[in-house]
């Protein structure tokens, strides 16, 4: 628009006619340009929520990561504590026969703690469960009313930028019309198609 412009008030130097449709054509770009770097500007202020959402999903993925831990440590930890008491069951009476009570309660105390250490283990499993839980509800809502008012301003926007440009190209066409009524501007050709049943629409 604005080298348009430029180069209409170059031509009018030597051809005052021939700048005239220029400056009308220029005049439509520009405002047609404005225009679109508003509509642009709108666009990237809506999209900000799909952007900040998208910039979450590392740290979604991170904390289903750490769910995946939380659940790897506590079958872990179970494991173990299972297998002390199996051995502790197994050898208990042997070594009370043989009197081996030192390394019996050895055994007791290792079993216990190893079976405190899989309930805090799943304990600590479970909270991060309900943490994951809670907040994938809450984004989940987020999102939803975030996009839906999103889409609606994009789709807001994008229309009335459309009716805009529409009506600054209809009345560079009026300009052009006053400025050479005797010019036959050619009406624009509707493409004939069929949809899926089979009805030809226009």
């Amino acid at each position: 628009g604005l080298e348009m412009g430029k180069l209409a008030k170059d031509v009018a130097w030597c051809d005052k006619e021939l700048s005239r449709p220029m400056e009308v054509l220029s005049s439509a770009l520009l405002r047609c340009g404005r225009r679109t770097k508003r509509l642009g500007l709108e666009l990237g202020a809506a999209i900000a929520p799909f952007s900040s959402q998208y910039r979450l999903c590392r740290y979604e993925q991170m904390a289903f990561g750490d769910r995946r831990t939380a659940l790897k440590k506590k079958m872990e930890a179970r494991t173990k504590a299972d297998g002390r008491a199996a051995k502790l069951m197994i050898n208990q009476t042997s070594m009370k026969h043989m009197g081996r009570y030192g390394t019996l309660e050895r055994m007791e105390t290792e079993a216990a703690m190893m079976d405190e250490f899989a309930t805090e283990a799943a304990r600590e499993a479970e909270e991060v469960a309900m943490r994951l839980q809670n907040e994938v509800a809450r984004i989940g809502a987020l999102r939803v009313n975030e996009w839906d008012s999103s889409m609606k301003v994009i789709a807001s926007g994008m229309k009335e930028a459309c009716a805009e440009n529409a009506a600054i190209w209809e009345s560079a066409l009026e300009a052009f019309k006053r400025e050479f009524p005797d010019l036959t501007v050619p009406m624009a050709q509707h493409a004939t198609i069929v949809d899926g049943t089979n009805n030809i629409v226009s």
